[in-house]
């Protein structure tokens, strides 16, 4: 079973992921994996909130890519969090020019990401593991202004598309509350 869920920054995705699995579960452990790359002390109290509210004995693995080297074990779930930050990762490792982005490099981060997320779902589900993916929604808002962010955001649209062709099931989340859009 693969599950998406999206919704906008502070929406209450993360969490709403974690009681998902939570409730299917009771109690198991769980692998989380966490993309987020560690960059400023703003980041790091984002990242102490994430891993003070997991459960003891959920097992965390930091890393955005190479997802299928990860040591599985008897956990009957995956959670990823976050679609958005591997893809901003993938951005800085194949972006050289911030100013004058090629939109060349930007696709071949969007590959990197979708093999990467093909392949842990091909491993999950070959292990039969559940796996729930959290993403960000960039979609609904203004025009971004610079050409690099413009490129992250069609990026992103278009690998959440392709994520939730995968999935079973896929939820927004709103203001804290979940819809179920598939």
């Amino acid at each position: 079973m693969i599950t998406l869920v999206t919704g906008g920054a502070r929406s209450g995705k993360s969490a709403y992921a974690e009681k998902l699995i939570e409730d299917k579960f009771p109690g198991q452990p769980v692998l989380y994996i966490a993309t987020a790359s560690n960059t400023d002390g703003e980041m790091d109290s984002r990242i102490a909130i994430h891993r003070a509210r997991r459960p003891e004995n959920w097992r965390t693995a930091e890393r955005w890519k190479f997802l299928d080297h990860i040591s599985m074990g008897e956990e009957p779930a995956v959670m990823l969090d976050c679609m958005g930050f591997m893809l901003d990762n993938a951005f800085f490792e194949y972006i050289e020019d911030w100013d004058n982005p090629e939109e060349y490099d930007a696709e071949r981060a969007e590959e990197l990401v979708k093999d990467e997320i093909s392949r842990l779902a091909s491993l999950c589900n070959a292990m039969g593991k559940d796996l729930v993916l959290v993403t960000n929604e960039v979609g609904d808002g203004l025009v971004p202004a610079t050409k690099v962010s413009r490129l992250y955001r069609d990026a992103l649209g278009r690998f959440n598309c392709h994520v939730a062709a995968l999935a079973d099931h896929v939820a927004l989340v709103v203001c804290g509350i979940a819809v179920n859009i598939k």
